[in-house]
């Protein structure tokens, strides 16, 4: 009787723990888009209102909402709640002015967690990117040796505005994304941002010593830059140094080129006798490849994911494609007879070449020259909106249909023309 008892005992003991235990959550999260629709039009910049219910046999802990592209990469920062509630209504509105969102399909993701399952669901919507448009043209001349004129010029190719700022131009730049104008003055560099509507410094960067002198600068999601020290880096949109890779005390770079992977630097010795094409990772600033060359570099431009060369064959111009992924030049095109000024790209297929003579398309696909003009111009500009060239010849600055070569405009000043450039809104 007595083991009977304690046996009865034990299963009213474990028939109580069964009851009082907990069963296993297995419900997940229910999450219900109410805004926007499915597939709804968002045409940048806008406001997107977002509605979202939620609700689970649990207190929900967590909640993300998310904006992300076709690869699920965000486009923007995530947002994040704690409701600590079975029923929660997320209620939001998504400022959409990035200028650099391209048109595509995206979609609105929310994540919704209980402490034990989790919920994933989408709302795909279409984004329309911001209409590119011109916001000004600017123009920098020289009144005298030790003064520069800053001049912006209205949309219909008008003269608007013009500042005095005592420095002597070496290079020039626009950001559309950030609607800055840079101008880099002559040795000791400092590279300035200026609002070009106001006219008003934003920021500066100094060459570093021993020489301090910027070599190139290239606009694009950023501001890669080269100096005479043989360093590449880039600026963030605040004027912050993100990225400089070491200096040399023996070489320079001549020339600078960027894409979304790669920094190339035309890299030449100081006695001007050794010369390299040095590829650096965009991110982290280590050298992937040094490439020797016996000429030395004119030009570098980035087509294709891969870099065009162009370099000193006197009489003549060299051109060659390198790629970067596989190490290997391409076969060299000669364009015989010329001395190169400057190249301006028009497409991954079409650059203009300003020489001695004239202004040269160059079709790369089939290495085709024909004459854009037939006398020679300083540099020129590519209006990308409006298939328009811009060439500068001393003090005039005159722009052509690309396709027919006609003059549709010109524009002169009291002074020689030192750079133009094109500022559009992104």
């Amino acid at each position: 009787m007595h083991i009977k008892y304690k046996i009865s005992l034990l299963y009213v003991f474990l028939s109580f723990f069964w009851g009082c235990h907990v069963e296993e959550d297995t419900n997940d999260p229910v999450v219900e888009f109410i805004d926007p629709e499915e597939h709804a039009v968002i045409n940048l910049p806008d406001t997107l209102e977002v509605r979202v219910h939620i609700t689970d046999n649990m207190a929900i802990t967590n909640v993300i909402l998310n904006l992300v592209d076709e690869n699920n990469i965000p486009a923007i920062s995530g947002r994040n709640y704690y409701p600590d509630t079975n029923d929660f209504n997320l209620v939001t509105s998504l400022v959409l002015d990035d200028k650099s969102m391209e048109t595509g399909t995206y979609r609105l993701q929310v994540v919704a967690y209980d402490g034990t399952n989790s919920k994933i669901k989408y709302r795909e919507i279409l984004i329309n990117e911001i209409h590119t448009e011109i916001l000004a043209y600017m123009a920098v001349t020289a009144p005298v040796s030790f003064q520069s004129a800053l001049i912006r010029i209205s949309p219909d190719f008008v003269t608007d505005t013009q500042v005095l700022i005592p420095q002597a131009h070496w290079l020039s730049a626009v950001h559309g994304l950030w609607e800055n104008f840079f101008f880099i003055s002559d040795e000791p560099s400092v590279l300035t941002a200026y609002d070009p509507f106001s006219f008003e410094i934003d920021w500066e960067v100094d060459a570093a010593p021993p020489r301090a002198l910027f070599t190139g600068i290239f606009p694009d999601k950023e501001l890669v830059f080269s100096t005479a020290n043989g360093d590449v880096g880039i600026v963030s949109n605040d004027g912050t140094v993100v990225l400089r890779t070491p200096t040399y005390t023996d070489k320079t770079v001549k020339f600078l080129a960027a894409d979304d992977t790669y920094i190339y630097a035309a890299h030449q010795s100081l006695s001007g006798d050794i010369n390299q094409l040095t590829l650096y990772y965009r991110v982290s600033g280590s050298i992937r490849v040094q490439e020797l060359l016996s000429a030395e570099i004119l030009s570098l431009v980035p087509v294709n994911k891969s870099v065009m060369i162009f370099f000193d064959a006197s009489p003549d111009i060299g051109i060659m494609q390198y790629d970067p992924e596989d190490f290997v030049f391409s076969s060299v095109t000669m364009l015989t007879s010329e001395n190169l000024h400057f190249v301006e790209k028009i497409s991954d297929n079409i650059l203009f070449l300003v020489t001695d003579r004239c202004v040269i398309s160059y079709n790369i696909e089939n290495s085709l020259f024909t004459d854009f003009t037939k006398q020679p111009y300083d540099f020129c500009r590519y209006d990308k909106l409006n298939d328009a060239v811009f060439l500068v010849k001393d003090n005039a600055v005159s722009r052509f249909d690309r396709i027919n070569g006609n003059l549709l405009k010109e524009l002169s000043f009291s002074e020689e023309v030192l750079d133009f450039q094109i500022l559009y809104n992104k």
